[in-house]
């Protein structure tokens, strides 16, 4: 991570071969232990202590085990900024024993600031200020008289330096000592004196070490032994396997088998570097939240059409809603903020997972094997799905465990058992026994307007486990389903496959599903997918395990602000390349991160995204999916408090939070798009319109890398990137003249926000049933009325804190 004149890079189990810089190097331990080695001295760092590199000093890195260590560099041009000496070397190892020195917690508070600047990548002026500082701190503290690096010595160590470059891109190619040598216009003797002295070994063998680090990562593919040893630079496969004998004890073919043997059985990462990172940061003095400089001004004039004009509106987002598990919808604190929800926004179908998960007891067998159906759990639950005015939107999983293949969860709970079936013809009963007696039960016409689909082929992705299901297994299971349900009534709707957007866009995901289901003759009725705004899963190969453990913030956050759009168009553009154009999309789950505990969800952030993405992307999809309505979700011990950082648009409690009073004000919105721009909205219907504005502050780089976690609500605004006031100025031109009723509503930090509340309240754990009526009833947005009289033009001007939102609604009033 290079920015401008200042590097960071995460050594994490990895060494540092013979190297030098121009400028300084520093090491901060993060955690384990890590050997620090110049020709001069070994040093040994472990958490918080830190070593410091002078130039042109040639130094390695050893990993222990399980380790790790941030290295920040800074330039020669940061050195010559704060005036460091031509030639100075600095004595600088900050051990744990200097954890009460103030010089040496000025040094590592300097480098968690450093850190946390680079990520913000806002104030570059500050950013270079600080690295000013702390490479002046160094020198005018660390070196001593005698500590200037004679000029022969550096010349040497430049000669020295130049050889290695010529070594590390030429070291599968016939090179030579003397080769070398002249290249470099010195004699042999000397360059061989050189290695001896600065690298402690002899050229030959620096160059047959390099060799073979290079061949042994070769080993892990598919070419000979042979192929493999002429390409590294051996003159003879003979010889390769004599040095490779010397260095690893066993031949390449062995050390090929023991590799192989351990990939066949993958361990999952031991640690999360999230947690290592939080020593440094601990050392942070904390920016301030917000930038003081002038406000971001937006000015735009907007000409109202007339009432009937305008692009038509598509309440997608209120098309669906999820809770959790089949089960949690049985749970009376779950039902109540169900009806809540179906009052006060109104959905229109309730997705969840697990109506086929053992505790919802629908699948039996007798002694001999043979199955049969109990459907009293999931009468109660549909019966009151319906009662409520929602339509249900089956997804027909997870497996239960008699008819499972493999017995696995990823979650706590046990009763959730992710597999493919080990009887096609009992899968296939299952599904017939469930809709024959829905039908049944509650009439074709009614489950006519169902929506059914199996559960996510993300399963069959899986890392770090048994393999769940294949490809192949994933579109078996999708056919028996299809044919099944198609054989009961053709009108009945089936979707799938439900995969997050790494998935969706990747060429042996979605795109080769639908065509080889198609190939099938079971074409989904709608395609579903799942939209978290994260990187490419197959870029970080610790995404699944991290997301299915929920120990850390899973994968890289995508730094694309604009990310459910953009996945969106691409998904529509792949529909129609594949002859799927007229296959409406279902964004099934759709949040903004997969992580069941970002304190960030719980504030106002979450209500800026959903205007924001709400309003961007309501014609991309049928439905837009929320996950989910609640915190409630029995995958994952539920923890304790009031706040989490879980999925839900209301707490465990029945606290709605900023994100559900966010989609309360969507619900007033227009027929009618007139105009939008970044930041504003503005709609109509008939004589009234409506004014939606928002301040919408991304996550820092710091939080999106996994490298900063929230474990205190205080700093739950210290993960976004560092923004001022957005000022927004709306000229209206074209209303009717006459007196409007102006009603404004703000959703911010003092108003509208429960878990900000929360905090006045000094964040109390345990909080009484008293407590939690006040909370409810303070959460609420401000609104403001009054009148405002125009000749045809209303001028509009206002001021949004960051994550602020705020709904303008104009009513013209009659006489």
């Amino acid at each position: 991570m290079d920015q401008g004149h200042i590097i960071f890079r995460v050594l994490h189990h990895e060494n540092i071969s013979i190297t030098m810089d121009a400028g300084v190097s520093l090491f901060f331990g993060l955690h384990g232990q890590y050997t620090i080695s110049t020709a001069q001295e070994n040093y040994t760092i472990g958490a918080s202590e830190v070593y410091a590199v002078s130039p042109f000093t040639l130094y390695r890195t050893v990993s222990g085990e399980d380790a790790g260590v941030l290295q920040i560099t800074l330039s020669p041009e940061i050195l010559q900024k704060a005036d460091w000496p031509q030639r100075q070397m600095i004595d600088c190892y900050l051990s744990r024993s200097t954890l009460t020195d103030s010089v040496a917690q000025d040094i590592r508070r300097r480098c968690a600031t450093l850190f946390r600047l680079y990520f913000q990548q806002t104030d570059q002026v500050e950013l270079q200020r600080q690295a000013v500082s702390l490479a002046s701190l160094l020198w005018s503290r660390f070196s001593t008289t005698d500590s200037v690096q004679p000029e022969d010595s550096i010349n040497t160590l430049k000669l020295l330096e130049s050889a290695l470059k010529m070594i590390h891109t030429q070291w599968n190619q016939s090179i030579s000592l003397s080769e070398t040598a002249a290249q470099l216009y010195v004699s042999d003797s000397y360059i061989s004196r050189v290695f001896k002295k600065y690298v402690g070994t002899t050229f030959t063998k620096y160059l047959v070490d390099l060799r073979l680090s290079h061949a042994v990562n070769d080993l892990k593919g598919t070419d000979s032994v042979t192929e493999i040893a002429y390409r590294n630079g051996f003159k003879s496969d003979n010889s390769f396997i004599d040095f490779f004998k010397k260095a690893y004890g066993c031949t390449p073919g062995k050390y090929r088998q023991q590799l192989k043997q351990s990939a066949d059985t993958p361990e999952p990462p031991k640690e999360d570097v999230s947690d290592w990172l939080q020593e440094l940061l601990q050392y942070a003095d904390g920016a301030s939240l917000y930038s003081k400089s002038a406000p971001t001004v937006i000015r735009k004039t907007v000409r109202l059409p007339e009432t009937q004009d305008g692009e038509p509106i598509c309440q997608s987002w209120r098309q669906m809603v999820n809770i959790g598990y089949a089960h949690d919808g049985l749970i009376g604190s779950v039902q109540e903020q169900l009806r809540r929800a179906q009052k006060e926004i109104g959905f229109t179908y309730l997705r969840f997972h697990g109506i086929f998960d053992d505790d919802m007891h629908i699948y039996q067998e007798n002694e001999d094997g043979s199955p049969w159906f109990n459907f009293a759990y999931a009468d109660l639950l549909f019966d009151f799905i319906q009662e409520i005015g929602l339509i249900p939107y089956v997804e027909l999983g997870y497996m239960p465990s008699k008819l499972a293949k493999t017995q696995y969860t990823v979650f706590d709970n046990p009763a959730i058992c992710i597999s493919m079936y080990n009887d096609s013809e009992k899968w296939q009963a299952l599904v017939q026994a469930c809709l024959s007696h829905w039908i049944d039960k509650y009439g074709l016409a009614n489950v006519r307007k169902w929506r059914f689909t199996v559960f996510s082929m993300n399963y069959s992705r899986l890392q770090y486990t048994a393999p769940v299901m294949s490809h192949e297994d994933y579109c078996k299971m999708f056919e028996a389903t299809y044919q099944t349900i198609k054989m009961i009534d053709p009108e009945l709707k089936l979707g799938g496959a439900g995969c997050f957007p790494g998935i969706a866009l990747a060429p042996d995901g979605l795109r080769r599903f639908l065509l080889d289901v198609k190939e099938h003759g079971c074409p989904p009725d709608f395609i579903t997918v799942q939209c978290y705004p994260h990187e490419d899963f197959s870029q970080d190969s610790d995404f699944f395990y991290f997301t299915s453990k929920q120990t850390s913030m899973p994968s890289v956050l995508s730094k694309d602000k604009n990310f459910t759009l953009h996945f969106l168009q691409r998904l529509n553009r792949i529909r129609q390349e594949i002859g799927f154009a007229d296959c409406p999309v279902v964004v099934e789950e759709w949040n903004s991160t997969l992580w069941q505990r970002d304190l960030s969800g719980d504030t106002c952030y979450k209500a800026a995204w959903l205007i924001k993405n709400v309003l961007q992307n309501y014609d991309q999809a049928e439905y837009l999916g929320y996950w989910l309505l609640t915190d409630f979700l029995d995958e994952w011990l539920v923890p304790g408090g009031v706040f989490h950082g879980g999925y839900g648009l209301f707490t465990i409690n029945g606290i709605p939070k900023a994100g559900y009073q966010a989609l309360r004000m969507l619900g007033r919105i227009g027929e009618r798009k007139i105009a939008s721009g970044e930041g504003w909205f503005v709609s109509r219907t008939e004589n009234t319109i409506q004014i939606y504005l928002y301040h919408y502050c991304h996550y820092d780089a710091l939080y999106r890398y996994r490298y900063q976690k929230l474990t205190d609500p205080h700093d739950a605004y210290k993960v976004f990137e560092v923004d001022g006031r957005l000022k927004i100025e709306l000229e209206l031109c074209g209303l009717d003249p006459g007196v409007y009723r102006q009603e404004s509503w703000t959703l911010n930090r003092s108003a509208g926000s429960a878990f900000d509340k929360w905090l006045e309240m000094e964040a109390p754990r345990v909080m009484t049933p008293e407590d939690l009526n006040y909370l409810n009833d303070m959460a609420q947005p401000l609104c403001k009325i009054r009148d405002a009289d125009t000749a045809g033009a209303l001028h509009l001007q206002t001021e949004l804190e960051p994550h602020e939102v705020r709904l303008i609604v104009l009513k013209k009033r009659d006489g």
